[in-house]
Protein backbone atom coordinates (compact mmCIF):
# COMPACT_ATOMS: atom_id res chain seq x y z
CA UNK A 1 0.00 0.00 0.00
CA UNK A 2 1.29 3.72 -0.55
CA UNK A 3 -0.43 5.75 1.68
CA UNK A 4 1.27 8.88 2.51
CA UNK A 5 1.37 9.89 6.20
CA UNK A 6 1.72 13.82 6.59
CA UNK A 7 3.00 13.80 10.17
CA UNK A 8 2.55 18.06 11.63
CA UNK A 9 5.09 17.74 14.50
CA UNK A 10 3.48 18.86 17.60
CA UNK A 11 5.16 20.12 20.69
CA UNK A 12 5.75 18.69 24.45
CA UNK A 13 4.93 21.98 26.02
CA UNK A 14 3.17 25.37 25.00
CA UNK A 15 5.70 28.30 24.05
CA UNK A 16 3.41 30.34 26.66
CA UNK A 17 2.62 29.26 29.98
CA UNK A 18 2.15 25.53 30.15
CA UNK A 19 -1.50 25.51 30.79
CA UNK A 20 -4.57 23.19 29.61
CA UNK A 21 -6.09 26.52 28.01
CA UNK A 22 -3.25 27.02 25.73
CA UNK A 23 -3.18 23.71 24.88
CA UNK A 24 -6.70 23.97 23.29
CA UNK A 25 -5.14 25.59 20.62
CA UNK A 26 -5.35 24.16 16.98
CA UNK A 27 -2.53 25.41 14.31
CA UNK A 28 -3.65 24.79 10.99
CA UNK A 29 -0.32 23.50 9.44
CA UNK A 30 -1.66 24.69 6.05
CA UNK A 31 2.05 24.15 4.23
CA UNK A 32 1.72 20.48 4.69
CA UNK A 33 -1.97 20.33 3.77
CA UNK A 34 -0.40 21.84 0.90
CA UNK A 35 1.96 19.41 -0.04
CA UNK A 36 -0.43 16.50 1.17
CA UNK A 37 -3.39 17.86 -1.23
CA UNK A 38 -0.34 17.84 -4.47
CA UNK A 39 0.36 14.38 -3.54
CA UNK A 40 -3.41 13.50 -3.85
CA UNK A 41 -3.37 15.29 -7.36
CA UNK A 42 -0.85 13.45 -7.96
CA UNK A 43 -2.44 10.06 -7.53
CA UNK A 44 -1.63 9.50 -3.90
CA UNK A 45 -3.71 8.23 -1.32
CA UNK A 46 -2.60 10.79 1.80
CA UNK A 47 -3.91 11.64 5.41
CA UNK A 48 -2.43 14.61 7.56
CA UNK A 49 -2.60 14.65 10.85
CA UNK A 50 -1.91 16.95 13.29
CA UNK A 51 0.66 16.51 16.38
CA UNK A 52 -0.97 19.42 18.68
CA UNK A 53 -0.15 19.46 21.57
CA UNK A 54 -0.78 15.51 22.17
CA UNK A 55 1.67 13.25 22.88
CA UNK A 56 3.86 11.52 20.38
CA UNK A 57 2.61 7.68 21.12
CA UNK A 58 -1.10 9.08 20.74
CA UNK A 59 -0.73 10.40 17.31
CA UNK A 60 1.36 7.49 16.15
CA UNK A 61 -1.35 4.84 17.30
CA UNK A 62 -3.90 7.69 14.95
CA UNK A 63 -1.20 6.66 12.22
CA UNK A 64 -1.60 2.64 13.17
CA UNK A 65 -5.32 3.43 13.50
CA UNK A 66 -5.19 4.70 9.89
CA UNK A 67 -2.82 1.83 8.37
CA UNK A 68 0.95 3.27 8.74
CA UNK A 69 2.14 -0.47 9.48
CA UNK A 70 0.59 -2.06 5.89
CA UNK A 71 1.92 1.28 4.22
CA UNK A 72 5.57 0.92 2.44
CA UNK A 73 5.64 4.90 1.42
CA UNK A 74 7.65 7.26 3.54
CA UNK A 75 6.13 9.54 6.16
CA UNK A 76 6.16 13.33 5.65
CA UNK A 77 7.15 15.01 8.86
CA UNK A 78 6.86 18.83 9.10
CA UNK A 79 8.45 20.54 12.17
CA UNK A 80 6.70 23.95 12.15
CA UNK A 81 8.85 25.48 15.25
CA UNK A 82 11.83 24.61 17.02
CA UNK A 83 9.56 23.61 20.40
CA UNK A 84 8.84 20.97 17.62
CA UNK A 85 11.90 19.14 18.05
CA UNK A 86 11.57 16.82 21.28
CA UNK A 87 8.20 15.62 20.05
CA UNK A 88 9.72 14.77 16.43
CA UNK A 89 12.50 12.92 18.05
CA UNK A 90 10.17 11.23 20.46
CA UNK A 91 7.52 10.12 17.80
CA UNK A 92 10.47 9.12 15.21
CA UNK A 93 11.87 7.16 18.26
CA UNK A 94 8.23 5.41 18.03
CA UNK A 95 8.07 4.55 14.23
CA UNK A 96 11.18 3.60 14.29
CA UNK A 97 10.67 0.74 16.72
CA UNK A 98 7.95 -0.29 14.88
CA UNK A 99 9.07 0.13 11.33
CA UNK A 100 13.06 0.37 11.51
CA UNK A 101 13.04 0.80 7.67
CA UNK A 102 10.52 3.59 7.47
CA UNK A 103 11.86 5.68 4.84
CA UNK A 104 11.50 9.44 6.85
CA UNK A 105 11.32 13.05 5.24
CA UNK A 106 11.52 15.87 7.57
CA UNK A 107 10.98 19.59 6.66
CA UNK A 108 10.22 23.08 7.86
CA UNK A 109 10.98 26.02 6.15
CA UNK A 110 11.89 28.27 9.04
CA UNK A 111 13.39 25.52 10.99
CA UNK A 112 15.78 24.18 8.53
CA UNK A 113 16.71 27.57 7.16
CA UNK A 114 19.25 26.04 5.22
CA UNK A 115 21.61 24.16 7.32
CA UNK A 116 20.64 20.80 6.69
CA UNK A 117 23.33 18.71 8.28
CA UNK A 118 22.52 20.33 11.58
CA UNK A 119 19.29 19.34 11.29
CA UNK A 120 19.98 16.00 10.37
CA UNK A 121 22.07 16.32 14.18
CA UNK A 122 18.73 17.51 16.09
CA UNK A 123 16.81 15.07 14.11
CA UNK A 124 19.28 11.77 13.75
CA UNK A 125 16.29 9.15 13.08
CA UNK A 126 15.68 11.45 9.64
CA UNK A 127 16.30 10.32 6.30
CA UNK A 128 15.73 13.12 4.13
CA UNK A 129 15.95 16.39 5.19
CA UNK A 130 14.06 18.99 2.92
CA UNK A 131 14.98 22.47 3.22
CA UNK A 132 13.06 25.89 1.72
CA UNK A 133 9.00 25.19 0.39
CA UNK A 134 8.56 22.03 -1.22
CA UNK A 135 5.66 22.07 -3.54
CA UNK A 136 7.93 21.99 -6.86
CA UNK A 137 9.55 18.58 -5.81
CA UNK A 138 7.42 16.77 -3.19
CA UNK A 139 6.72 14.03 -5.76
CA UNK A 140 10.52 13.50 -6.55
CA UNK A 141 11.14 13.49 -2.84
CA UNK A 142 8.74 11.01 -2.22
CA UNK A 143 9.33 8.37 -4.96
CA UNK A 144 12.87 8.79 -5.20
CA UNK A 145 12.76 9.19 -8.80
CA UNK A 146 14.48 12.52 -9.95
CA UNK A 147 12.52 12.86 -13.51
CA UNK A 148 9.11 12.52 -12.13
CA UNK A 149 6.70 15.30 -13.09
CA UNK A 150 3.77 16.51 -10.99
CA UNK A 151 0.54 18.45 -12.07
CA UNK A 152 1.48 21.47 -10.09
CA UNK A 153 5.18 22.47 -9.53
CA UNK A 154 5.24 25.55 -8.93
CA UNK A 155 8.27 27.16 -7.03
CA UNK A 156 7.29 30.13 -5.30
CA UNK A 157 3.98 31.80 -6.06
CA UNK A 158 0.67 30.26 -5.21
CA UNK A 159 -0.81 28.34 -7.59
CA UNK A 160 -4.00 29.44 -8.44
CA UNK A 161 -5.80 26.40 -9.45
CA UNK A 162 -3.83 24.75 -5.92
CA UNK A 163 -6.37 24.32 -3.72
CA UNK A 164 -6.36 22.62 -0.03
CA UNK A 165 -7.70 19.80 0.15
CA UNK A 166 -9.54 19.27 3.52
CA UNK A 167 -10.80 16.15 3.22
CA UNK A 168 -7.21 15.11 3.65
CA UNK A 169 -7.51 16.35 7.64
CA UNK A 170 -7.76 14.57 10.28
CA UNK A 171 -10.66 15.49 12.23
CA UNK A 172 -11.15 18.24 9.62
CA UNK A 173 -14.74 18.77 10.82
CA UNK A 174 -12.48 20.57 14.36
CA UNK A 175 -10.38 22.75 12.78
CA UNK A 176 -10.87 26.87 11.64
CA UNK A 177 -9.85 26.53 8.14
CA UNK A 178 -7.16 28.41 6.02
CA UNK A 179 -6.52 29.69 2.67
CA UNK A 180 -3.02 30.73 1.59
CA UNK A 181 -4.02 34.23 -0.53
CA UNK A 182 -0.28 35.27 -0.88
CA UNK A 183 3.09 34.68 0.03
CA UNK A 184 6.25 37.03 1.73
CA UNK A 185 6.61 40.75 2.91
CA UNK A 186 9.70 42.37 2.62
CA UNK A 187 9.06 44.83 4.18
CA UNK A 188 12.35 44.55 6.30
CA UNK A 189 10.95 44.83 9.82
CA UNK A 190 14.24 43.43 11.63
CA UNK A 191 12.25 41.28 13.61
CA UNK A 192 10.06 39.06 10.74
CA UNK A 193 11.37 36.17 9.31
CA UNK A 194 9.70 36.89 6.27
CA UNK A 195 11.14 40.50 6.03
CA UNK A 196 13.39 39.95 2.47
CA UNK A 197 10.86 37.22 0.83
CA UNK A 198 9.20 39.27 -1.91
CA UNK A 199 5.39 39.92 -1.85
CA UNK A 200 3.50 37.95 -4.34
CA UNK A 201 0.59 39.20 -6.03
CA UNK A 202 -3.03 38.33 -4.21
CA UNK A 203 -5.13 34.92 -5.06
CA UNK A 204 -7.48 35.86 -7.42
CA UNK A 205 -11.44 36.01 -5.29
CA UNK A 206 -12.84 33.73 -7.48
CA UNK A 207 -10.94 31.24 -6.83
CA UNK A 208 -10.66 31.85 -3.02
CA UNK A 209 -14.25 31.63 -2.46
CA UNK A 210 -14.23 28.48 -4.81
CA UNK A 211 -11.92 26.70 -2.24
CA UNK A 212 -14.06 28.50 0.36
CA UNK A 213 -17.08 26.72 -0.92
CA UNK A 214 -15.34 23.17 -1.41
CA UNK A 215 -14.50 23.31 2.43
CA UNK A 216 -17.32 24.78 4.40
CA UNK A 217 -19.21 22.68 6.64
CA UNK A 218 -22.11 24.04 8.78
CA UNK A 219 -22.71 21.06 11.31
CA UNK A 220 -23.63 23.23 14.60
CA UNK A 221 -20.37 23.50 15.41
CA UNK A 222 -18.60 26.83 16.72
CA UNK A 223 -19.49 28.46 12.93
CA UNK A 224 -16.86 28.11 10.69
CA UNK A 225 -14.62 30.56 9.78
CA UNK A 226 -11.45 30.99 7.63
CA UNK A 227 -8.39 32.73 7.91
CA UNK A 228 -6.57 34.28 5.21
CA UNK A 229 -3.42 33.73 5.66
CA UNK A 230 -0.78 36.48 4.23
CA UNK A 231 1.89 37.49 5.50
CA UNK A 232 1.48 40.84 4.53
CA UNK A 233 -2.45 41.58 3.70
CA UNK A 234 -2.15 44.21 1.03
CA UNK A 235 -5.09 44.54 -0.98
CA UNK A 236 -5.95 47.10 -3.65
CA UNK A 237 -9.47 48.97 -4.61
CA UNK A 238 -9.77 46.27 -7.71
CA UNK A 239 -9.05 42.75 -5.63
CA UNK A 240 -11.28 44.30 -2.58
CA UNK A 241 -14.65 45.46 -4.72
CA UNK A 242 -14.36 41.91 -6.91
CA UNK A 243 -14.09 39.85 -3.75
CA UNK A 244 -16.95 41.18 -2.50
CA UNK A 245 -19.00 41.24 -5.94
CA UNK A 246 -17.77 37.36 -5.44
CA UNK A 247 -19.20 36.56 -1.90
CA UNK A 248 -22.16 38.16 -2.74
CA UNK A 249 -22.78 35.52 -5.55
CA UNK A 250 -21.61 33.07 -3.88
CA UNK A 251 -23.82 30.01 -2.70
CA UNK A 252 -21.32 29.61 0.34
CA UNK A 253 -24.80 30.45 3.45
CA UNK A 254 -21.39 32.31 5.40
CA UNK A 255 -17.99 33.87 4.35
CA UNK A 256 -16.65 35.05 7.33
CA UNK A 257 -12.36 35.75 7.60
CA UNK A 258 -9.34 36.45 9.74
CA UNK A 259 -6.37 38.05 8.50
CA UNK A 260 -2.97 39.53 9.71
CA UNK A 261 -2.24 43.69 8.55
CA UNK A 262 0.12 46.23 8.75
CA UNK A 263 -1.07 49.45 10.16
CA UNK A 264 -0.08 51.14 6.34
CA UNK A 265 -1.34 47.68 4.02
CA UNK A 266 -4.79 48.55 4.58
CA UNK A 267 -6.40 51.24 3.07
CA UNK A 268 -9.40 52.65 5.55
CA UNK A 269 -11.52 53.52 1.94
CA UNK A 270 -11.22 49.38 1.23
CA UNK A 271 -12.46 48.79 4.96
CA UNK A 272 -15.95 48.83 3.59
CA UNK A 273 -15.64 46.85 0.86
CA UNK A 274 -13.70 44.35 2.46
CA UNK A 275 -16.70 44.03 5.71
CA UNK A 276 -19.05 43.68 3.32
CA UNK A 277 -17.05 40.56 1.90
CA UNK A 278 -17.09 39.22 5.29
CA UNK A 279 -14.00 40.55 6.74
CA UNK A 280 -14.64 40.33 10.86
CA UNK A 281 -11.10 40.03 12.83
CA UNK A 282 -7.81 41.90 11.64
CA UNK A 283 -4.70 40.97 13.61
CA UNK A 284 -2.73 44.22 13.61
CA UNK A 285 0.78 44.50 13.42
CA UNK A 286 1.00 48.01 15.59
CA UNK A 287 3.96 46.41 17.51
CA UNK A 288 4.56 49.13 19.87
CA UNK A 289 3.32 53.30 20.23
CA UNK A 290 6.87 53.99 21.14
CA UNK A 291 8.53 56.26 18.19
CA UNK A 292 11.70 55.51 19.49
CA UNK A 293 10.95 51.63 19.39
CA UNK A 294 9.29 51.63 16.23
CA UNK A 295 12.40 52.89 14.59
CA UNK A 296 14.57 50.76 16.53
CA UNK A 297 12.76 47.32 14.76
CA UNK A 298 12.69 49.23 11.58
CA UNK A 299 8.83 49.74 11.43
CA UNK A 300 8.17 53.12 10.36
CA UNK A 301 10.52 55.51 10.07
CA UNK A 302 7.84 58.06 10.48
CA UNK A 303 6.61 57.14 13.44
CA UNK A 304 4.06 59.56 13.91
CA UNK A 305 2.65 59.38 10.79
CA UNK A 306 2.47 55.41 11.19
CA UNK A 307 0.53 55.67 14.78
CA UNK A 308 -1.70 58.38 13.29
CA UNK A 309 -2.74 55.51 10.50
CA UNK A 310 -3.22 52.77 12.81
CA UNK A 311 -5.95 55.04 15.08
CA UNK A 312 -7.60 55.65 11.91
CA UNK A 313 -7.54 52.49 10.77
CA UNK A 314 -8.95 50.82 14.35
CA UNK A 315 -11.62 53.41 14.88
CA UNK A 316 -13.04 52.85 11.10
CA UNK A 317 -12.77 48.93 11.34
CA UNK A 318 -15.03 49.36 15.03
CA UNK A 319 -17.15 51.17 13.43
CA UNK A 320 -17.76 48.70 10.67
CA UNK A 321 -18.39 45.55 13.39
CA UNK A 322 -14.13 44.57 13.12
CA UNK A 323 -12.59 43.20 15.52
CA UNK A 324 -9.44 44.44 16.10
CA UNK A 325 -6.79 42.59 17.87
CA UNK A 326 -3.29 44.51 18.31
CA UNK A 327 0.10 42.68 18.36
CA UNK A 328 2.27 44.39 20.46
CA UNK A 329 5.87 43.17 20.33
CA UNK A 330 8.25 44.06 23.64
CA UNK A 331 11.64 44.66 21.98
CA UNK A 332 15.14 45.75 22.45
CA UNK A 333 16.05 48.39 24.57
CA UNK A 334 12.36 48.59 25.97
CA UNK A 335 12.24 49.97 29.35
CA UNK A 336 8.91 51.02 31.43
CA UNK A 337 8.91 54.66 30.08
CA UNK A 338 8.74 53.02 26.70
CA UNK A 339 6.04 50.24 27.66
CA UNK A 340 4.28 53.16 29.61
CA UNK A 341 3.63 55.58 25.91
CA UNK A 342 2.59 52.57 24.78
CA UNK A 343 0.06 51.83 27.45
CA UNK A 344 -1.27 55.87 27.02
CA UNK A 345 -1.68 55.14 23.32
CA UNK A 346 -4.08 52.23 23.80
CA UNK A 347 -6.09 53.65 26.74
CA UNK A 348 -7.13 56.29 24.22
CA UNK A 349 -8.16 53.30 21.87
CA UNK A 350 -9.27 50.92 24.56
CA UNK A 351 -13.34 51.49 23.11
CA UNK A 352 -11.81 50.14 19.38
CA UNK A 353 -9.67 47.05 20.65
CA UNK A 354 -11.17 43.84 20.74
CA UNK A 355 -7.89 42.19 22.73
CA UNK A 356 -4.32 42.73 22.93
CA UNK A 357 -1.72 39.80 22.14
CA UNK A 358 1.54 40.86 23.51
CA UNK A 359 5.27 38.95 23.78
CA UNK A 360 8.75 39.45 23.96
CA UNK A 361 11.25 39.22 21.37
CA UNK A 362 12.69 36.06 20.96
CA UNK A 363 15.21 35.04 18.62
CA UNK A 364 14.29 31.95 16.22
CA UNK A 365 17.18 30.22 14.34
CA UNK A 366 20.61 28.66 14.52
CA UNK A 367 23.21 30.21 16.07
CA UNK A 368 25.28 30.54 13.22
CA UNK A 369 22.45 32.71 11.45
CA UNK A 370 21.26 34.77 14.29
CA UNK A 371 24.75 36.12 15.01
CA UNK A 372 24.37 39.27 13.39
CA UNK A 373 20.73 40.11 14.82
CA UNK A 374 21.56 39.10 18.23
CA UNK A 375 24.41 42.17 17.85
CA UNK A 376 21.88 44.42 16.21
CA UNK A 377 20.27 43.71 19.83
CA UNK A 378 22.67 44.08 21.90
CA UNK A 379 23.49 47.52 20.24
CA UNK A 380 19.91 48.61 21.41
CA UNK A 381 20.39 48.12 24.97
CA UNK A 382 19.61 43.60 24.88
CA UNK A 383 21.42 40.77 26.18
CA UNK A 384 21.15 37.24 25.79
CA UNK A 385 18.72 35.58 28.58
CA UNK A 386 19.14 31.79 28.17
CA UNK A 387 19.02 29.33 25.58
CA UNK A 388 16.35 27.16 26.82
CA UNK A 389 16.24 24.41 23.29
CA UNK A 390 17.97 24.69 19.97
CA UNK A 391 16.77 27.17 18.00
CA UNK A 392 15.49 29.63 20.58
CA UNK A 393 17.36 32.62 22.01
CA UNK A 394 15.79 34.14 25.30
CA UNK A 395 16.40 37.80 25.82
CA UNK A 396 16.77 40.22 28.33
CA UNK A 397 15.22 43.94 26.71
CA UNK A 398 17.49 46.16 28.76
CA UNK A 399 19.08 46.21 32.03
CA UNK A 400 15.25 47.73 33.53
CA UNK A 401 13.40 44.43 31.61
CA UNK A 402 15.19 40.90 31.82
CA UNK A 403 13.60 38.06 30.20
CA UNK A 404 11.04 37.23 33.10
CA UNK A 405 10.00 41.10 33.55
CA UNK A 406 9.16 40.85 29.97
CA UNK A 407 6.83 38.15 30.04
CA UNK A 408 4.74 39.52 33.41
CA UNK A 409 4.47 42.73 31.87
CA UNK A 410 3.30 40.89 28.59
CA UNK A 411 0.57 38.91 30.64
CA UNK A 412 -0.11 42.41 32.97
CA UNK A 413 -0.62 44.21 29.52
CA UNK A 414 -3.25 41.78 28.31
CA UNK A 415 -5.25 41.34 31.27
CA UNK A 416 -5.87 45.34 30.98
CA UNK A 417 -7.29 45.27 27.19
CA UNK A 418 -9.32 42.14 27.16
CA UNK A 419 -11.78 40.22 29.29
CA UNK A 420 -12.64 36.29 29.00
CA UNK A 421 -15.73 37.12 26.28
CA UNK A 422 -12.86 38.70 24.36
CA UNK A 423 -10.32 35.80 24.27
CA UNK A 424 -12.57 33.58 23.78
CA UNK A 425 -14.35 35.53 20.85
CA UNK A 426 -11.16 36.01 19.38
CA UNK A 427 -9.77 32.54 20.17
CA UNK A 428 -13.07 30.43 18.69
CA UNK A 429 -12.97 32.34 15.35
CA UNK A 430 -9.29 30.65 14.29
CA UNK A 431 -7.98 28.54 16.66
CA UNK A 432 -9.55 27.02 19.42
CA UNK A 433 -11.46 23.24 18.16
CA UNK A 434 -14.56 24.04 17.17
CA UNK A 435 -16.18 21.70 19.97
CA UNK A 436 -14.82 23.86 22.55
CA UNK A 437 -17.58 25.80 23.94
CA UNK A 438 -17.52 28.62 26.22
CA UNK A 439 -18.46 27.14 29.65
CA UNK A 440 -15.90 24.56 28.79
CA UNK A 441 -13.76 27.79 28.61
CA UNK A 442 -14.62 29.08 31.80
CA UNK A 443 -13.82 25.79 33.95
CA UNK A 444 -10.74 25.89 31.99
CA UNK A 445 -9.58 29.30 32.71
CA UNK A 446 -10.87 30.26 36.74
CA UNK A 447 -8.89 27.57 38.09
CA UNK A 448 -5.43 29.28 36.84
CA UNK A 449 -7.24 32.80 36.45
CA UNK A 450 -4.08 34.87 37.82
CA UNK A 451 -1.80 33.09 35.16
CA UNK A 452 -3.48 34.22 32.43
CA UNK A 453 -2.99 37.24 29.78
CA UNK A 454 -6.80 37.83 29.90
CA UNK A 455 -8.73 38.69 33.23
CA UNK A 456 -11.45 36.89 34.03
CA UNK A 457 -14.73 38.71 34.91
CA UNK A 458 -16.03 38.37 38.55
CA UNK A 459 -19.57 36.50 39.01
Amino acid sequence: MRKIFCISAGQLQTKKRDLLIHRRNRYLNYGLLSLASILKRNGFDTIQIQGNFDSPEHTLSLCIEHGILRSNAPVLVSIPSFYAIGWTNRFLTELKRLLPKKKIIIGGRWVVDGQIEDMKGLVPLADIVCDGVAESRILKLVTGNENATQLYSDKSEISQDASLDYTLLHERNLYQPSIEISRGCGMKCSFCQERDEPLTPLKDPGIILKEAQSTFMDDGLTPMNFYLEASLFASNQEWSEQLEFEVSNSSIPRFNWRTEARVDSIRVKHLEYLYRAGLRVVDLGLESASCNQLIAMNKSVKPKNYLAKASELIKAAHNLGIMVKVNILLYAGETLATIDETLTWLDIHAHYITGVSVGPVIVFGWESNVKSYLRELSLLGASVASKPITGITHINLSEEIDYEKSLELAAWIGKRYCDEKNYFALKSFSYFSRDYGFDEFLSDSKPVSEQLNYRISRG
